[in-house]
């Protein structure tokens, strides 16, 4: 098993000082280009970072080639993103550190107990916990209300 350790920077949702996030991927193998600041991992790929796992068959890390922070990470191929009780599918996601957002693409849908939203692409917005979705459709499931027996009135 092959890991690295990454630091990302990240903004503070109420905070305007900027601080590190510690960003670790493990895999099967991994493979550094150094005169292109990319690293590629691939087989049984993990990102954890800040609450949120990442899995997929393979992820490219993009590199800043002054600060060497991260700019974009790629994940290609069963990708699932778990994050505070939501679980996102999709073939491909893209993350981007600065925006701190990650845009699915590829049969991409979330699932929130019952609830799927499903689109052509659906971009998560992370600090501000809300998401855009295109080309898609959503699906509620609420609550039956029963109707009242013989006899029994409706209130």
């Amino acid at each position: 098993m092959c890991g690295a350790f990454l630091s990302s920077w990240c903004y503070a949702a109420l905070s305007e000082k900027i601080k590190r996030e510690p960003v670790v991927i493990t895999s099967n193998s991994m493979e550094a280009d150094q005169l292109g600041d990319t690293v590629t991992f691939t087989g049984n790929v993990m990102l954890k970072k800040a609450g949120m796992t990442v899995t997929s068959d393979a992820m490219v890390v993009f590199y800043d080639a002054r600060s060497k922070d991260i700019k974009e990470i790629d994940a290609f191929g069963n990708v699932v993103v778990h994050k505070e009780g939501r679980v996102a599918y999709s073939n491909k996601a893209s993350y981007y550190s600065h925006e701190e957002k990650i845009v699915l693409s590829g049969d991409a849908r979330i699932i929130e107990h019952e609830n799927q939203l499903r689109g052509d692409t659906i971009t998560l917005f992370m600090n501000e916990d809300r998401s855009v979705v295109e080309g898609g459709k959503i699906m509620f499931y609420q609550n039956k209300q029963e109707k009242p027996g013989v006899g029994e009135s409706r209130r």
